[in-house]
């Protein structure tokens, strides 16, 4: 084999893949983190959880990472600082870590020392709030580290310019040795503030728990409440601070600060807000130098590391009525997201303005329906009355034109006498003969039975006679009968027959033979032809005996329509009072009461027909009705029974 390819395979053998991959990938190593308290709170866990991602996203694996809790906020005293060295010295006397982690300054003093005794040259990274803690001489080797700065001046400032009526900073803080050192270094920060602002300080701090809450509740109203921590209260009562933090904000009456963003969200209004997060990132990324050996020994004073933002709540903004405008530029605002009302508010005034419309809407709806039936109830009352006042009407009507029948009656009176006279005179005639007959010897049977027969039929002559004045006399209710026009004129005609041969007139019935019936009342209709006819015997009463004629006349015009027309041969009527012998009380005659016409036209026009005047030239008054007719087979007068009685056609 040459020398060439002995170096070949050599070089191949020295760079396998493998040996390739376990160059390129560093050696686990393990840190040690000494923190004050215990993991389980919000800013222990986050600090821890984001050093842990900080040193395997640097290193580029795993790193193992021990986290040892003093919980020296809630434990104190030089035998428990003893116990704790000597748990320590027993713990980890044959564990040798890469690298340790110290946070806080009371527990860089604890392992500061537990390094001296165990692993003098291990690399250190501490995380300290106090920048004079490295001031102290001799510095100690191999130690690096950042300054965490809790800036209580820079929370009061915001507090100042969201609330520019403060006059008094309101300063809560615990009891444990460690808060009363930070208490003095806040207060020595908040001094040129104070001064400058001319505010006055109220001190919260080292009270009992109950006490602090009592105070809280009365804070006056210019005052801002700037937090630090609560551990402990003066009797070493161990508290978590975020409960504490709860009931503070529960008791207190003025807005509060905090200087803790794993605080953010309970109810503080804001403040220079250390991350947690942000510390174990940049406490990772230090510690992952050191392990890679780089030098970072402090030999110049520490830089606060960047770990703080000015940080409001945005909901606490709207609970103590913070207008926005004063959250000064840069700020971070948390939980700005918007409300439901700012979310959905073009949705809610949509449905607000739709609601509205419909409102109106039906606002509109209900004034117009009950407008509506106001006006329906109005229109039903007027209707009401109208029905009343036309049924008085009607009732006067009816009772005037029973006067009116009377009336004319009581004219008819002589004639009416005379009438009955004539049956009666031939009853008693009648009856003288047969009594004679009855006495001859032998008696005439045969011409008394005929005397019987006359008596009989002159008795219901004169029945005739007086059912007919008493039906004219008759007062009640209107009655919707049908009724034959001809018929009617023919018991009005045989009524007045007398009187009309006494006043030396003469009737000339000219009645169709075949008519619809009417609708109406009887005794209404009847009395309009006799009003007609006795109106037009008084019309003849100035024109010569043998000249006076009065002619009777009924006919179908028209389908739907009959006529009754009284024509007389008297003077007739002058053209212009034709439209006023319709009008109540005017009258031609020296004595009328001028109300026949009146009624008559009345009771035509209720019965749906009308009644109109004629003064033909040269021969006398024509009055002429018209009336509906019924269309029924039955309603035909198909056999007329209009006659006079004897001797007076």
């Amino acid at each position: 084999m040459s020398l060439r390819m002995v170096l070949v395979c050599g070089l191949l053998a020295g760079w396998s893949p493998s040996a390739l991959a376990q160059e390129a990938r560093p050696a686990e190593k393990s840190v040690l983190l000494f923190i004050p308290e215990d993991t389980a709170l919000p800013a222990m866990a986050t600090l821890v959880a984001s050093l842990r991602s900080s040193l395997w996203e640097a290193q580029g694996g795993p790193v193992t990472l021990d986290v040892e809790s003093l919980d020296l906020g809630w434990a104190r005293g030089p035998a428990y600082a003893q116990a704790l060295r000597t748990w320590y010295l027993a713990k980890y006397r044959e564990r040798r870590p890469d690298a340790l982690i110290a946070f806080r300054s009371d527990v860089i003093e604890v392992a500061l020392q537990l390094r001296r005794e165990l692993w003098p040259d291990v690399p250190m990274v501490v995380l300290s709030e106090d920048a004079q803690l490295w001031e102290k001489q001799p510095r100690p080797a191999r130690v690096a580290g950042i300054w965490l700065r809790y800036d209580m001046r820079a929370t009061a400032e915001l507090a100042l310019q969201l609330l520019p009526g403060t006059r008094r900073l309101a300063l809560v803080n615990g009891s444990s040795s460690w808060e009363r050192a930070q208490q003095e270094y806040l207060v020595r920060e908040l001094q040129p503030l104070l001064a400058q602002r001319g505010l006055s300080l109220i001190d919260l701090s080292n009270l009992p728990l109950a006490e602090l809450l009592e105070r809280a509740r009365t804070l006056p109203d210019d005052t801002a409440v700037l937090t630090f921590t609560y551990l402990t209260d003066p009797s070493g009562r161990p508290f978590v601070g975020r409960e504490i933090a709860r009931m503070l904000l529960s008791a207190s009456n003025r807005p509060c600060f905090a200087l803790h963003d794993t605080l953010l969200g309970l109810g503080f209004v804001g403040g220079a807000l250390v991350s947690y997060a942000a510390v174990g990132q940049h406490l990772g990324m230090l510690t992952a130098r050191v392990l890679r050996g780089a030098q970072e020994e402090f030999l110049a004073p520490l830089k606060p590391a960047p770990v703080d933002t000015l940080t409001i709540d945005a909901r606490a903004l709207r609970r103590w009525d913070i207008p926005r405008a004063r959250v000064p530029p840069g700020v971070l605002l948390a939980f700005d997201a918007p409300t439901l009302w700012e979310r959905y508010r073009w949705w809610g005034l949509g449905a607000l303005t739709i609601s509205g419309l419909q409102a109106l809407v039906a606002g509109g709806l209900v004034v117009e329906r009950r407008r509506r039936m106001r006006a329906q109830a109005e229109s039903l009352e007027r209707q009401r009355l109208e029905k009343l006042a036309e049924l008085e009407a009607r009732r006067a009507l009816d009772q005037l034109a029973h006067v009116s029948r009377v009336a004319a009656l009581g004219e008819l009176t002589a004639s009416l006498a005379h009438e009955l006279n004539q049956p009666l005179a031939a009853i008693l005639s009648n009856a003288q003969a047969a009594r004679r007959l009855l006495n001859a010897t032998p008696a005439a049977l045969g011409e008394v039975r005929e005397a019987l027969g006359d008596i009989i039929s002159d008795d219901q002559r004169a029945g005739e006679v007086i059912h007919r004045m008493r039906a004219l006399l008759k007062r009640g209710e209107p009655r919707q009968e049908l009724h034959s026009l001809n018929d009617l004129v023919g018991e009005v005609a045989r009524l007045l027959a007398n009187d009309i041969h006494l006043r030396g007139a003469t009737l000339q019935l000219a009645l169709a033979p075949s008519l619809p019936a009417v609708q109406g009342d009887g005794i209404q209709l009847q009395q309009v032809v006799l009003n007609l006819l006795v109106n037009a015997m008084d019309a003849m009463a100035d024109v010569p005996t043998g000249q006076r004629h009065l002619r009777v006349r009924t006919a179908e015009p028209r389908p739907g329509q009959v006529e009754l027309s009284v024509q007389d041969s008297g003077g007739g009527i002058e053209p212009s009072r034709l439209a006023l012998i319709f009008e109540p009380f005017y009258s031609t005659k020296e004595n009328g009461l001028g109300m026949g016409l009146s009624i008559s036209r009345s009771i035509v026009e209720a019965h749906g027909g009308r009644l109109e005047a004629e003064s033909p030239p040269g021969q006398g008054a024509l009055l002429r009705c018209v009336f509906p007719t019924v269309h029924t087979e039955s309603a035909h007068d198909a056999s007329p029974r209009h006659h006079l009685p004897r001797g007076r056609r």
